[in-house]
């Protein structure tokens, strides 16, 4: 295995780790985890010459799937926080209200 597919596994890895972090309801840690897994991809794009991202582009491909799966299902936890949120705001106002 070379040093830029060992980084390409590693970024896999992080992305399995970032679904587990949601699928566990540990918001906070995932937001964290989230912008170092940003920077490690940056970071991982920009050491590498256009060459050797062409002899990993089918990975490449696959993590970018992976990244906007995971950026889906983000979103829809974001939005079910909300809505318990609201939810949450609404009965306190008639808890509120009944006193």
């Amino acid at each position: 295995m070379t040093n830029i597919q060992a980084k390409l596994e590693r970024l896999f890895e992080f992305n399995k780790e970032l679904h587990l972090l949601l699928e566990n309801e540990e918001y906070e840690e995932f937001q964290k985890q989230q912008e170092l897994f940003g920077d490690l991809v940056k970071d991982f794009l920009n050491k590498h010459d256009e060459k050797e991202l062409v002899s990993v582009i089918k990975p490449l491909k696959r993590l970018k799937n992976m990244v906007k799966l995971l950026q889906e299902q983000s979103e829809e936890c974001a939005q079910e926080l909300k809505q318990q949120s609201l939810s949450l705001k609404r009965n306190k106002n008639k808890i509120q209200a009944y006193k």
